[in-house]
Order: structure tokens, then C-alpha cells, then sequence
């Protein structure tokens, strides 16, 4: 019987979890990619996550509407502070914000139901913000994936995040957004590849280059995998796990977005 806290006060279920920030399959940030044009990405959100008074962790995020975010359930202990966590929208250089940034407190949180660590999937979260945000052209909400779109190795995608730019390297002051292209690798491709070290399942994607390289790493959890369709940006996957950053034959394992369309509108309306 999976274990679990309600904390009813706030509207939040947690998930009883494993902590996987430090395991050889972990996801954070960007390796390989280059700074991002300020208002590039306009759904790109970053989390910091109050894990107590003395700590906290941050994670990536996409705005999916003017009060929800979608995120990874792994960014979120059972512990963590919902009154200290927040969420900075239009955020371009974190360490130094401009005036048009804005910084918006969490209302509720609602990871799966069936979330207990992300190597096993269901790799998801929603954030709800304090307050509907203005939309403008540099905060826009993302498109979602539905079951129909199929994404392939010809697709143009794209991850972006504030995280490593090689393992255990932290991104440089003044800390800008970074992007990546990144191609998908079939699902039968990137098991064999993982081999027994992790399950490839269904609801999950990967993407990456087979030499390494290009990744995403540890800090972008949570962050948005998008790919171009026509003319629009559609988000296929969610940030999830990997095994360490940049390395041959490991490319980072993503929440597939489709396979969750359902409990998204459920929970968000969106």
C-alpha cells in the first residue's frame, strides 16, 4: 500500500518519495546549449522550493494557463514549506531580475497520485499560483501534447533551464536562461540503451544525443521539453531523470505530456 501525506490545510497531496537529486538518475540543467534570447521561451518559470528554514532547491516549470504551472513531482518533498516556495515568471538572468519579472507564491500543489520516484514514472506535478498572472507576449501559457502528436527523431525540440552545464558544474553568473536542441530517441532505442539500469515505460520520452554532449542536467527537473509543430510550440515532455549529464548512449528521460492530458484537465481545468 503506497504511503502518503495529505496535508489537507493546503490542498496538497505528497507522495511518500524517494530523494533522487543525488542518484546517477537525476535531471537538472542544460549541457551543451547557449543563452536563450530574453522572452524566447515566454512559459519558462523558475521554482524555488523551500525545503526548510535553511534550504531549498529549484526546479523548472511551464505556464500552462494564468494560474497553473506544470512541473515534476520530484521537485516537491514531503516536507517541503508552501508558504516560503515561489515562483518567478519572466525571469531571464536570475541574478540579476528586471522590473517587468514577476514573482508570484504558491497556492496549492498536486503531484500524482501515483508518484513515488521518478525512475518509475508518473513523473508529474501541478503548481497554483497565488493570483492569475497578465499575459503578455514575454508570459504566455505553453501548448500542450495531446495523444494524436507523435514526435520523432525529425522533430525539432528544444529543453531549457537554469541548471549544470556539466555534472556537478553550476551555470555562471549571472546565471541565463539556457537552451538546448535536442533529438528524440524511440522509446526501444533508449531502453536498450538504459538496459536494466532503469524501464523505459510508456508515459515516459527521451531525447538526447547518442554521443552526449547535449543534455539537460541537474537543476532543469520540472523544466519543459517543447517541439516545433507548423508554426506552433508544443510541450512533449517534462524534465524527469537521467544518468548523469552529457554522457554517451544516456539521454535524458522525460514525463511524456500526452499521457497525462486527462489528469491535467482534471486537476487544472487546463
Amino acid at each position: 500500500m503506497k504511503m502518503f501525506f495529505l496535508l489537507a490545510f493546503f490542498g496538497i497531496l505528497i507522495l511518500n518519495k524517494e530523494e533522487v537529486s543525488s542518484s546517477p538518475l537525476s535531471r537538472s540543467s542544460i549541457v551543451g546549449g547557449q543563452d536563450a534570447e530574453e522572452g524566447q521561451w515566454p512559459w519558462q518559470v523558475y521554482m524555488q522550493i523551500q525545503v526548510n528554514l535553511n534550504d531549498a532547491t529549484f526546479c523548472g516549470g511551464s505556464l500552462i494557463s494564468e494560474q497553473w504551472v506544470l512541473t515534476a513531482a520530484r521537485c516537491f518533498k514531503p516536507s517541503f514549506l508552501l508558504e516560503h516556495s515561489f515562483v518567478r515568471l519572466r525571469a531571464y538572468k536570475l541574478d540579476q531580475p528586471s522590473k517587468h519579472e514577476v514573482k508570484k507564491s504558491i497556492k496549492k500543489v498536486v503531484l500524482h497520485e501515483q508518484y513515488e520516484k521518478a525512475a518509475d514514472g508518473f513523473d508529474i506535478a501541478l503548481v497554483q499560483l497565488d493570483s492569475e498572472v497578465s499575459l503578455s507576449p514575454y508570459i504566455s501559457p505553453v501548448q500542450l501534447a495531446n495523444p494524436n502528436n507523435v514526435f520523432t527523431e525529425d522533430t525539432e525540440c528544444w529543453a531549457t533551464g537554469w541548471g549544470m552545464t556539466k555534472e556537478n558544474v553550476p551555470l555562471a553568473p549571472p546565471r541565463t536562461l539556457q537552451e538546448v536542441q535536442l533529438p528524440i530517441v524511440d522509446n526501444r532505442c533508449c531502453q536498450s540503451m538504459y538496459n536494466s539500469k532503469a524501464t523505459i515505460r510508456e508515459d515516459m520520452m527521451c531525447a538526447g544525443d547518442e554521443d552526449g554532449q547535449k543534455d539537460t542536467c541537474l537543476g532543469d527537473s520540472g523544466g519543459p521539453l517543447v517541439c516545433k509543430k507548423g508554426d506552433s510550440w508544443i510541450q512533449a515532455g517534462i524534465v524527469s531523470f537521467g544518468r548523469g549529464c552529457g554522457r554517451p548512449n544516456s539521454p535524458g528521460v522525460y514525463t511524456r505530456v500526452s499521457s497525462f492530458t486527462d489528469w491535467i484537465k482534471e486537476h487544472s481545468g487546463v
